[in-house]
């Protein structure tokens, strides 16, 4: 490390040396390389590349960066479970026992880090500060809040081919009135919900529930809608 990487740490708020920090992980991107190491990532801004490793940016300091990476390896053994869970074509969601505090912590980190990191990847994701500084504080404390406090939507794509080595930058959406971001990594979406009122019955069951119930929901079909959702966002882009 050099004195060019002494900063203040964004999460605990303290003068530090910071640790070049991914900003989703790794393991999200080693989850879709190929037998080359390469995987695709499409910014917000330009035509796919091919990457062999995660973005990264000076955000943390190494203390708090052992404390996501708790969270990163709970992620990661759950969600290779989840992709490899066997499932029938019928089923239109599957559910999953899990430690709702790592899990729900490493969600709002995902979130978290996206609304304060520079990179133009993540330009779509502007948390208000009010929501900004509630989620920092939520995690800095690893207070995973209640199961409706910026809750996320898992959708995954089963048996996918197009879309399964692709990590899509995210975007901002409209979910039933509120305000939201979706993040793709490969063939699972997260949908968050960032909104001072609270979502209809429905959005709130598919919600990570305090009681370590996780649902998946499956969408068997729509594979082709969102590669083709991808084909036109990137045909109508001008690479700078």
């Amino acid at each position: 490390m050099t004195k060019d990487n002494n900063g203040t740490c964004r999460l605990c708020l303290q003068p530090s040396v910071l640790r070049n920090s991914h900003i989703l992980p790794e393991f999200f991107y080693s989850d879709l390389y190929d037998k080359k190491h390469r995987a695709i990532s499409v910014p917000s801004y330009a035509k796919e590349k091919t990457v062999q490793k995660g973005l990264r940016e000076y955000l943390l300091c190494q203390e708090c960066e052992t404390k996501f990476s708790k969270y990163e390896t709970y992620a990661s053994s759950l969600i290779k479970k989840i992709r490899t869970s066997s499932i029938d074509k019928k089923d239109n969601f599957i559910d999953f026992i899990v430690d709702y505090k790592s899990f729900k912590l490493f969600q709002l980190s995902l979130l978290w880090r996206a609304g304060i990191c520079s990179d133009k990847s993540y330009s779509q994701v502007i948390l208000a500060k009010k929501h900004e500084e509630k989620i920092r504080y939520m995690l800095h404390k690893e207070d995973a809040g209640k199961y409706i406090d910026y809750g996320c939507w898992m959708v995954m794509y089963p048996d996918s081919q197009k879309i399964k080595r692709i990590i899509w930058s995210p975007s901002m959406v409209k979910i039933d009135g509120h305000n939201g971001y979706k993040f793709m990594t490969g063939n699972l979406m997260w949908y968050f919900f960032v909104s001072s009122h609270k979502p209809n019955a429905d959005f709130q069951s598919s919600f990570l529930q305090e009681t370590g119930l996780l649902k998946i929901w499956l969408d068997h079909q729509g594979e082709a809608i969102v590669y083709e959702n991808m084909a036109k966002a990137l045909n109508s882009r001008k690479v700078k």
